[in-house]
């Protein structure tokens, strides 16, 4: 696997992973996705990380189990591996924001 490769599935989960984590910080204090006296904003941009960031392991787990040559496997494995561990940041930092 080039470098290249590494480099656009990097950027296929930092991009919507800095973008979801960004949309979550809190600039008002009033009401925005939902309506009423209440914000489902949290809870939305929080499920849409997890499930990118789980839906990105995944695919990088398939790319590591259908690849034909050995080094490419191993890295992405190692992107795998990086997968799993922002999925399980994700679920640690936002644990209040999926319920």
């Amino acid at each position: 696997m080039k470098n290249k490769t590494i480099a656009v599935w990097l950027t296929a989960l930092a991009l919507p992973v800095v973008v979801l984590m960004g949309a979550q910080i809190d600039t008002t204090s009033g009401p925005s996705i939902g309506g009423g006296g209440y914000d489902l904003g949290p809870f939305l941009y929080s499920w849409l990380l997890v499930i990118v960031t789980g839906v990105w392991s995944l695919c990088t787990c398939a790319a590591a189990l259908l690849s034909r040559d050995r080094s490419s496997s191993r890295h992405t494995l190692v992107l795998t591996a990086i997968g799993v561990i922002t999925f399980a940041m994700v679920l640690v930092f936002y644990r209040d924001n999926l319920s």
